[in-house]
């Protein structure tokens, strides 16, 4: 079995602008057909995307925020399942990132590391390749981005 893992995709800077054209392959021409032919491609997504219910929270560095091709593009790379507990995922807020999960989802893309609460957001991901079960567990250093028993 081949397990592909890679990590953050940003939509930001350069990036930004080559989403927004929809042109994936710029981005990833050269890694497309090594992402495609593995048995489960995971990716780190490390922003969430902007929706009506996005707010940036206070906190220092930057708040990032990405748009909804993005998906597209990790679609067309040929990630199966995007990791989602980093530093970043709640910099819009919460429903944002419980927004960015469901999209996600909506596209057949499997998420870990996000949930509405603590116990949500720990479940491990298994996933069924060929004739094994992946265990895929996602977290993060406590910043702020953290779940609790009551928030995302």
């Amino acid at each position: 079995m081949e397990l592909l893992v890679a990590g953050d995709f940003c939509d930001k800077y350069r990036v930004k602008d080559t989403i927004a054209k929809s042109d994936y392959s710029l981005m990833f021409e050269g890694i497309k057909d090594e992402v495609k032919s593995a048995d489960l491609s995971i990716v780190n997504f490390e922003f969430p995307i902007g929706t009506k219910d996005s707010f940036p929270i206070d906190k220092c560095g930057p708040n990032l925020i990405g748009q909804i091709k993005s998906i597209d593009a990790i679609k067309y790379a040929g990630f199966k399942v995007c990791t989602l507990a980093n530093n970043h995922i709640l910099d819009q807020g919460e429903k944002s990132c419980i927004e960015t999960k469901r999209m996600l989802e909506d596209a057949d893309i499997k998420t870990v590391g996000v949930g509405s609460n603590i116990s949500e957001a720990s479940k491990i991901l298994y996933v069924h390749v060929k004739d094994v079960v992946v265990a895929i567990i996602n977290c993060c250093e406590r910043e702020f981005s953290i779940a609790s028993s009551r928030t995302a």
